[in-house]
């Protein structure tokens, strides 16, 4: 995944870090970053060693609940037959995996795995059960390559935008697809206070318009991300947006901290006085149809105002 220079996202990235909010000990830590999704030679051998450990994962899935489907058949063979036949039935052959894997092969990333990431395991990016015998993840169906294709993007800009992790083994299920309109919400909820602090009253809205100018939010799916970076966070926030037209990626990260160093050097009078946490019930509104899947018409609805 490439960084894509912006001098507006960089200028709201350091708006956004290391900022203390009022008079206090928490501190505002995030920032805003863009990356083609255009994959260079080692996205793209990581990518195809990523894409058959998924494959390994899902075979082995599909043999050890063959083999769950077949104990249990037997042991139910004098009783009731047809459920033995039933549930097999759902099972995917390995047949089908291995095309799969070719497919993968012929979409161009030929780079040969390691034998570390390709090694038989038992499922470690999935969570099966015999109610729950398909490869259906909140990304999607995890047989399909754009799926596949889809959380390898997300895992390369995690790994790009935090060099000091390794996000191989994260699941999809740590992923959720939400609604434009509802990211929107809980970014004006979550920096609102911090929105209260800056000289131009609009900051927030033209943040998210920025945002926008970026990577065309109405033609985005946006992916929320469960990850806690840091423990005692008091909240965090991770989204991608996704614009497969524009073949880009923006994320989008945000926590409030408290400063524990600071702390420390305080005395116990000034804690309590300066651990406060921000109630404002004021609620930036703008007028921008983010949803227009909601909307028939879709698209702006009215003149962004910005009073």
């Amino acid at each position: 995944m490439k960084y894509l220079e912006n001098e507006r996202l960089n200028t709201i990235s350091s708006e956004l870090s290391d900022v203390v909010l009022g008079d206090s000990h928490r501190i505002i830590q995030g920032r805003i970053e863009a990356y083609s999704m255009k994959r260079g030679g080692k996205d793209k051998k990581f990518a195809y060693a990523l894409g058959q450990k998924y494959l390994a994962e899902m075979e082995d899935m599909q043999e050890e609940l063959a083999a769950t489907v077949e104990r249990v058949a037997r042991k139910r063979s004098n009783s009731d037959v047809s459920w033995s036949v039933s549930s097999f039935k759902r099972v995917k052959s390995v047949e089908n995996t291995a095309s799969v894997a070719n497919d993968t092969k012929n979409n161009g990333d030929s780079t040969q795995p390691t034998d570390a990431v390709v090694q038989r395991r038992r499922s470690k990016s999935f969570d099966f059960t015999l109610e729950s015998n398909n490869p259906k993840t909140t990304l999607g169906d995890f047989s399909e390559l754009s799926t596949r294709r889809l959380m390898t993007d997300l895992i390369l800009t995690l790994n790009s935008s935090f060099p000091d992790y390794d996000f191989s083994n994260v699941k999809p299920s740590q992923f959720q697809k939400v609604k434009v309109d509802v990211v929107r919400k809980n970014i004006y909820a979550k920096l609102s206070e911090l929105a209260s602090q800056q000289r131009n009253p609009n900051w927030l809205v033209e943040l998210w318009m920025s945002l926008n100018e970026v990577i065309e939010l109405k033609e985005c799916d946006v992916y929320s991300f469960d990850f806690n970076e840091v423990e005692d966070a008091l909240w965090s926030f991770h989204y991608f947006f996704v614009n497969k037209n524009l073949k880009r990626v923006v994320f989008f990260t945000c926590s409030e901290l408290i400063d524990e160093e600071e702390i420390r050097s305080s005395s116990d009078e000034e804690q309590e006085e300066r651990v406060r946490y921000y109630n404002s019930e004021a609620q930036l509104v703008d007028d921008f149809d983010w949803d227009p899947s909601d909307n028939i018409a879709g698209g702006m609805s009215f003149e962004v105002t910005m009073s």
